[in-house]
This record gives structure tokens, sequence and C-alpha cells, in this order.
């Protein structure tokens, strides 16, 4: 698991204090399935998923990280180079225990190469920030409700 030292970590207390204060620009980007993210995510993140197509695209460099960005967004990121950056998926604990071949070092490392300050949720367990989050069902009526899929606990296998 030796890899070159990339991201640092945020813990969630002071990820709020960003958002609340508004002081900054902060890009969420969540890395976990689509469909963990569509039931759940912290409101503004982006869904940035760990297909394989997309991480071979990502380490060849036939995709800038900022085109994927603006493609995976519900609307134009305007996006400023030195805005803070945090990352989350559903069970990194830190950027120390991430694999090299990754996809989600993969996503912080083309992150860090256009961004001046990239961060991983340290302790990225959701029921430490899933009160952050905005909930698919709020907006469904229950007779549209399906029980919820059991995924892999991590993006990275």
């Amino acid at each position: 698991m030796a890899h070159e030292m990339i991201g640092t970590q945020i813990v969630t207390e002071r990820l709020v204090a960003l958002l609340e204060s508004g002081t900054e620009k902060v890009l969420l980007i969540d890395s976990r399935p689509f469909v963990e993210y569509n039931t759940s995510h912290i409101l503004e993140a982006i869904n940035i998923n760990c297909s394989k197509l997309m991480k071979r695209r990502l380490q060849q460099d036939k995709v800038l990280i900022t085109e994927l960005i603006q493609h995976s967004a519900k609307h134009k990121v305007d996006v400023d180079y030195s805005q803070k950056v945090v990352v989350y998926d559903q069970s990194s604990q830190d950027v120390a225990s991430l694999s090299s071949d990754c996809f989600l070092t993969v996503l912080l490392g083309k992150l860090e190469k256009s961004f001046s300050s990239v961060h991983l949720l340290a302790g990225a367990d959701a029921t430490e920030w899933d009160w952050l989050c905005v909930k698919r069902q709020q907006y469904l009526p229950k007779a549209r409700l399906h029980p919820r899929v059991s995924l892999p606990a991590s993006t990275c296998e």
C-alpha cells in the first residue's frame, strides 16, 4: 500500500465549519457508486464514481479531471483551481490505507495536480457524516421507494 502521499484528511467538523462559513469555495466529490449517491449524499456534492473505464482513462490522461467534473455535475460548475476539494466514499478511513491502484487514489492524485487544496473526508464512514446528507427518500412518495441495494464495503477493490 505504499504510494506517494496524496491529499490530506479533513474531519467532518472542519468540513461543516467551512461549509457554514461560506468564506471559501468548497468542491465536494462523492466517489461512491451512483446508487449510493442517489440514495443519500452531502448537499452540493458531485458524484464521480469508479468505473474501470474511467479509472483507466484518468490514468492514461485521456480525460482531464476538470472535464470529468463538468460531465458529472448536474449543473455547470465554476472550477476555481484555488478552491478546496473534499472527496469522500463510503468506507475509506485515511489516505495512507488506500491501495496505489484504487480509483480513489487515482482520483485524489489527478485532483491534486489541478487544485491547490485536496482533502479526503477522514473516517468517511457514512454514519459520521450522514446528518449532512440530502436523502432521496425525502423527495419520493413512499409507494415509489425501493429496498436499499447492498453494495461492496469499499470502492477500492
